[in-house]
């Protein structure tokens, strides 16, 4: 990566990987071709950011909250315009969080989890440039990561304040606004990347601060929420506040920690290729 750093997201979109902010890089924004191997720089964010959540949502890029560099938590949002290149402010979310994670799922956009004054789900109507109030996660959790699967919303892992990390999974249905327990990860772990890749969830690396402090190198599958969390194969390195991200053929790795609860990267670039190894 041209710009080394961690506590970030990133999203495929035409042929390219992008990603906002983080530690690092507050106010970068890159983008990373597949097949050209290459990096470009765009537009810088309007507020640097780290711990952000981003999501495409129909040939745009949505950035909502984050900390600025003094850890100041956030509520503004900003769509980003490839065509263009340009970003523009939209409607603030309901209250700021970091450290949580964004999804879309039909029109909407869906903000799960992270640290903020609530455990409320959040969506935001990009037509109508609004946001909508839902009922709240079971527990409270950041450094999570979400995916939409089986029609339904599903948050994964992460931690809370001095309460450890969890290896619980929380599953939202749009339909009834409601939230049931899903299948446990093998591993409690937070800050991993996640990705839903050929009808499975999978998840990688991540941190730990319970019992000792550690980054992780392991992955986990998950077929179904009617089955089980499988071991997938390790990563080159441990690492956490990392992206994954699918692009329909592969799984790439971009950045990351490689010490948890610090910013130690070289800002490598890590290809899976899932039919030899997942």
């Amino acid at each position: 990566m041209p710009t080394p750093r961690c506590e970030m997201a990133a999203v495929y979109l035409g042929g390219k990987i992008y990603v906002p902010g983080g530690l690092g890089g507050t106010l970068q924004f890159e983008a990373y071709d597949v097949i050209q191997d290459s990096w470009e720089s765009l537009a810088s964010l309007l507020e640097g950011r780290h711990h952000l959540m981003v999501v495409r949502h129909i040939g745009k890029i949505y950035v909502f909250g984050g900390d600025d560099d003094n850890w100041n938590m956030s509520a503004n949002a900003w769509v980003y315009e490839p065509a263009s290149n340009q970003w523009k402010a939209i409607a603030m979310m309901p209250e700021p969080r970091y450290a949580g994670a964004a999804v879309t799922l039909g029109d909407y956009i869906y903000a799960a989890g992270g640290n903020g004054p609530s455990a409320n789900l959040l969506r935001y109507d990009p037509k109508q440039d609004a946001w909508s109030i839902l009922a709240p996660m079971h527990r409270r959790r950041d450094h999570n990561s979400a995916v939409a699967f089986e029609e339904k919303i599903v948050v994964i892992g992460g931690r809370y304040r001095d309460q450890g990390e969890l290896n619980s999974v929380e599953v939202y249905d749009v339909k009834t606004d409601s939230w049931s327990d899903g299948p446990s990860l093998n591993t409690a772990r937070a800050g991993h990347g996640t990705a839903v890749h050929e009808g499975k969830i999978i998840v990688m690396g991540g941190e730990v601060f319970t019992g000792g402090t550690k980054t992780l190198r392991d992955s986990e599958l998950l077929n179904s929420l009617s089955g089980q969390w499988q071991r997938g194969p390790a990563m080159p390195t441990a690492l956490h506040g990392v992206p994954l991200v699918s692009t329909g053929d592969n799984l790439f790795i971009l950045g990351g920690s490689e010490r948890a609860g610090a910013v130690v990267n070289r800002g490598r670039v890590f290809r899976f290729s899932p039919a030899k190894s997942l």
